[in-house]
């Protein structure tokens, strides 16, 4: 779901107040409901694998009160992750007490192993569920290179199961320096699939933050790619590359500003709430559902009020491109400097330059291994 292609990006006005305030309830609270996972990637963002702890999670009647919190602060959408959230016990029934009362968008990330055909049907059956099947290649062996043996196989495999259901499905792709050359061969498989395909960015979070220098996109691979984003309008994004349009042209459909804390938030599978799925540390944490109501936390916190709902533009002030990228990413730059007033590690200004994109692009510090930032 790209929610910045609605009235909230094509109106300035309420585009402002948001980045400055946040809205009254968020619109999608992604969910992690254990961190336990049947792969171990080396990306992932929350560290999660087989020997993941799980003795905090919380337990299924603590989750339905959570469901029932959310639904009564009207919460739009619940996406659900982990980990892998059909190893969690109860996942199916969680699902179902979340529709009643209300919440009828539900998105389930997965990695597709666990998609056998009783699953699919119980899905189907369900009704009102968006499947985002995890595929970080168009290739066996650029997907299992960062995701393990067989990953590949299991994804596609639950990809040609779910042919001819009645189930939305989407095809999630982490862009990584080794498979940045497989946009088009991505797109064409998520489409032979009837699924939609959505390409993220690589974060410096949980195991993430170990191999990021290892899969970092290089700085033509992310000129490339904002290139063909702009050719293919019918990707999503999930509003991840805004930084990109410090480019120049025509910008990337979606906010123009990271939306943690304003538009969206995470609950941890321990009931920590934090501004996103990629600030997972102390610092950020809000507060805890077994403590706190949701309401209470989302409205009052500090962490979300002073960190994330006041303009953070610090060294980004005087650059001319601040208006389209943001600043870039929050999480990234507190990963990587230890700070949210400096400019996302991965700012493409002096890589706009040097293509002839922007004209009179303000001066660039060299930092984080050559990577170019605005100096402001």
């Amino acid at each position: 779901m790209n929610s910045g292609q609605g009235l909230l990006s094509r109106n300035p006005t309420v585009t402002r107040a948001v980045r400055e305030t946040g809205l009254s309830a968020p619109i999608t609270v992604t969910w992690e409901v254990t961190n336990r996972c049947n792969l171990r990637c080396a990306h992932c963002l929350s560290s999660s694998g087989p020997d993941a702890d799980a003795r905090a999670d919380l337990a299924l009647p603590e989750a339905m009160r959570v469901v029932d919190q959310l639904a009564a602060a009207r919460v739009f959408q619940i996406h659900f992750g982990g980990g892998e959230p059909f190893v969690y016990p109860g996942f199916l029934e969680l699902l179902k007490h979340a529709q009643s009362r209300g919440l009828c968008c539900l998105c389930i990330s997965t990695n597709g192993s666990l998609l056998d055909d009783a699953r699919i049907r119980a899905l189907e059956d369900l009704g009102g569920v968006y499947l985002q099947i995890s595929l970080d290649g168009a290739t066996e062996a650029a997907c299992d290179a960062v995701r393990g043996p067989g990953a590949w196989r299991k994804a596609v495999g639950a990809l040609e199961r779910l042919g001819g259901r009645r189930i939305v499905r989407a095809v999630n792709f982490v862009v990584t320096r080794g498979n940045a050359g497989q946009l088009d061969d991505m797109l064409a498989l998520a489409q032979r699939h009837g699924a939609t395909l959505r390409v993220t960015r690589l974060k410096p979070s949980g195991r993430g933050a170990a191999s990021y220098a290892a899969l970092r996109p290089e700085q033509s691979q992310l000129a490339h790619l904002h290139a063909w984003l702009g050719r293919h309008p019918e990707v999503l994004t999930g509003d991840t590359f805004f930084h990109l349009n410090a480019f120049g042209g025509r910008p990337l459909p979606g906010f123009q500003f990271c939306g943690a804390a304003r538009l969206t938030c995470l609950i941890a599978p321990n009931g920590d709430v934090f501004p996103c799925a990629f600030t997972q540390s102390d610092v950020f944490r809000a507060g805890n559902l077994r403590e706190t109501p949701f309401h209470t936390i989302w409205s009052e916190s500090a962490v979300f009020n002073q960190a994330f709902r006041q303009r953070q533009e610090g060294a980004c002030a005087t650059c001319s491109a601040f208006q389209g990228c943001g600043g870039g990413c929050p999480a990234v730059k507190h990963a990587l400097t230890g700070r949210l007033d400096l400019p996302d590690p991965d700012c493409v200004i002096e890589t706009a330059k040097s293509l002839g994109k922007r004209e009179n692009a303000p001066l660039a510090a060299q930092v984080n291994e050559g990577m170019p930032v605005c100096a402001g």
